[in-house]
């Protein structure tokens, strides 16, 4: 039964004749009634449902980052951010074995404007702090925001660090305790004083181990040296944000 709820010629909810009408993501919506339907759930029907279950999956639990920085570009389009981290990420994803495999070196996990920073190098220490050291990049405004994101496939979690301003050049960031011993993906997102956001900067793959920390340099994107025009600083009044205490201030080593 159809629902009316700003008269015959507004939203309603249900079938009309031909038409379906329905809410989405807030939204009024109608579609064409088709009858006969089928769902003959072939090989490839079911395996591309199954992709897709997945990448939504991967985007939960990568949310800390996701709904942070895809959320109002992905309002703007009409979606989820979810569904927009799986509408950008889709050449980064494959199947075998059905189960969903991840270039984590081509994911995008922010979009915009915003000249990114260059990844530079990673280094992890025996107390389980993450440094990261990135080069300014671009044009853009001294208190930009550096978010980090280290994302660990193993525990299927990951974390989005308290930022860093642009002009820092460095965090270091103090990581769950149960991260230890395991490999992880870690990426850098800026953010503008008016919310907007730069393209996010892979920084590489890193393992978060004494022992292989010590046999091995993390590895650093391909793309952790980009021709970027060197960096010229807008100045505002002041900075928008302070960073947090999980963050060294610039120029303080781990104790």
């Amino acid at each position: 039964m159809a629902k009316y709820f700003n008269g015959i010629m507004g939203p309603f909810s249900g079938r009309v004749g031909t038409v379906v009408g329905y809410m989405w993501n807030g939204k009024p919506c109608m579609r064409s009634y088709n009858g006969r339907v089928r769902n003959p759930r072939t090989a490839a029907q079911t395996a591309h449902r199954q992709m897709f279950k997945q990448e939504v999956q991967l985007a939960a639990r990568m949310r800390g980052a996701v709904a942070t920085t895809l959320r109002e570009v992905a309002r703007e389009e009409g979606l989820t951010a979810y569904n927009l981290f799986v509408k950008l990420n889709q050449r980064a994803f494959g199947m075998e074995e059905e189960r969903l495999t991840v270039d984590y070196s081509a994911l995008t996990l922010s979009v915009g404007d915003i000249p990114p920073v260059a990844p530079r190098a990673l280094e992890w220490t025996a107390d389980n702090v993450l440094e990261a050291r990135f080069a300014p990049g671009g044009t853009g405004s001294f208190y930009d925001l550096v978010f980090l994101y280290v994302y660990v496939p193993d525990l299927e979690t990951g974390y989005l660090a308290a930022p860093v301003h642009r002009r820092d050049k460095r965090m270091a960031v103090a990581l769950p305790d149960e991260y230890a011993g395991h490999r992880a993906q870690v990426y850098l997102m800026v953010q503008a004083p008016d919310g907007r956001w730069s393209p996010s900067a892979y920084a590489g793959e890193i393992a978060l181990n004494e022992q292989l920390a010590e046999d091995e340099a993390p590895t650093i994107a391909p793309s952790a040296t980009p021709s970027i025009p060197p960096f010229t600083a807008t100045t505002p009044q002041s900075a928008p944000h302070a960073t947090s205490a999980t963050v060294l201030p610039p120029g303080r080593e781990p104790e």
